[in-house]
């Protein structure tokens, strides 16, 4: 993203860590990388990311005079926010500073007085925003912010026997929703081999072994979901990973900020969810092989992996529309 305009700064204010976990950085990062393989160059400011492998701390929800002093100092042309403590005001102050703002939000709980509004949720355009009149909107499964890994169809074949099931709850799942998930996949698949899949800041878990394969901190989930004949896992953005890779997934209700994801996407026979046993949840789609191939089939064909490239299209033609018209000026 070099051109006549200079090279494209983009810096990202994410949250990470205990009790947030991961799915806000890890939806910036699938941007950063889109913006980044374009010439961009990127910075980030992680607030809460002890334990998560990054090098740029910053505790701007405490304080969010850090982050506005930050960004004065570098000036970006792009300031990207990724966080449910991200007050109005924030934004306000971020769009002031860099010419082009954006919001990555899934709950339209508050005004976001932004230039873009990005939201890849399957329920997105039914939400009420609150923005600026000339705010743009990119809403919709076509714009979920996933690694470039899950970009484009993989080859899948269904088999009639559920073989492999894939346990991930996210970066910092609770103890006890592990331990139950767990529970009823061996309940309700005990042949199948269960690969468990724990984020850097989950807890170990007792109970491996057995045909339980631990997998700990791994950057992308792609592979094991592509081994997977069926995958339990929370209700955020691994939800999408599990669509774009077409494997039939039981989707768990972890946090209030999850539900209206998880109840859309089960409505929408996509996913399965826990509404009364994740025991019988899963008993369903393991002994359903059609119903697992009609899930594999219609998932990819919502999910293609390239949501971020189309942000990162869009903030492109932006960027060259702010320049032009200032250049008129």
């Amino acid at each position: 993203m070099t051109d006549a305009l200079g090279t494209l700064r983009a810096a990202f204010l994410a949250e990470a860590g205990p009790g947030v976990g991961l799915g806000h950085l890890r939806r910036c990062q699938a941007l950063a990388t889109a913006l980044g393989s374009r010439g961009a160059a990127v910075r980030f400011l992680v607030a809460g990311a002890a334990g998560v492998g990054t090098d740029a701390e910053l505790d701007w929800t405490r304080d969010p005079a850090l982050a506005v002093e930050a960004l004065a100092a570098w000036r970006p042309h792009v300031a990207v926010v990724d966080s449910y403590g991200a007050s109005p005001e924030l934004f306000e102050r971020v769009a002031a500073l860099a010419p082009y703002a954006v919001a990555v939000d899934d709950l339209a709980d508050r005004p976001l007085p932004v230039h873009l509004v990005v939201n890849g949720a399957w329920h997105a355009a039914r939400l009420a925003y609150r923005a600026r009149p000339d705010t743009v909107f990119l809403l919709g499964p076509e714009y979920a912010l996933l690694a470039p890994a899950f970009v484009g169809a993989p080859r899948r074949s269904v088999r009639d026997d559920v073989r492999r099931v894939l346990v991930t709850l996210g970066g910092d799942p609770p103890a006890d929703a592990l331990a139950a998930a767990m529970r009823a996949v061996r309940r309700a698949a005990p042949a199948a081999a269960i690969d468990l899949a724990l984020g850097p800041l989950a807890q170990a878990l007792d109970g491996t072994g057995n045909g339980v394969t631990a997998h700990r901190g791994l950057d992308s989930l792609r592979e094991l979901m592509l081994g997977a004949d069926l995958a339990v896992t929370g209700g955020g953005m691994t939800l999408y990973e599990c669509l774009a890779t077409g494997v039939p997934a039981v989707g768990i209700c972890l946090a209030d900020n999850q539900r209206a994801n998880v109840d859309a996407l089960s409505q929408a026979g996509l996913i399965l969810r826990d509404e009364h046993s994740l025991e019988n949840a899963v008993r369903r789609l393991a002994t359903d092989s059609a119903l697992r191939r009609a899930m594999s089939a219609r998932g990819r064909q919502v999910v293609d992996g390239r949501g971020a490239a189309r942000v990162a299209d869009a903030i492109e033609r932006a960027r060259l529309a702010v320049g032009v018209s200032r250049s008129a000026r």
